[in-house]
């Protein structure tokens, strides 16, 4: 038995189409292949990740910061706000 399909419209940022056609045109395949994968992928751990749970954020945040004070901050004080500035950085490039 065939699988019936459905058509998924998709719209976007041009930088994220961009980066959409840099993957696709990297791994020589179509978009059309592609986006069942990532849907497939995305799909479950956006169910994961998007679940709205402050709490389980904010004692993520108070864990991390005293993981990074002890090894960083005490013996390299004036390195950490770099250390810090630079994760921050990482994180709007990557995650924007």
């Amino acid at each position: 038995m065939v699988a019936r399909l459905e058509s998924v419209g998709v719209t976007s940022d041009p930088q994220t189409v961009d980066k959409f056609g840099e993957l696709v045109n990297a791994r020589g395949v179509s978009r059309s292949e592609v986006i069942p994968i990532a849907l497939d992928t995305g799909v479950p751990l956006l169910k994961l990740i998007m679940a709205p749970n402050a709490e389980r954020a904010l004692a993520i945040l108070k864990h991390t910061q005293p993981a990074l004070s002890l090894p960083v901050e005490r013996p390299c004080p004036k390195d950490f706000n770099e250390l810090i500035d630079q994760a921050l950085s990482n994180v709007r490039e990557c995650h924007a």
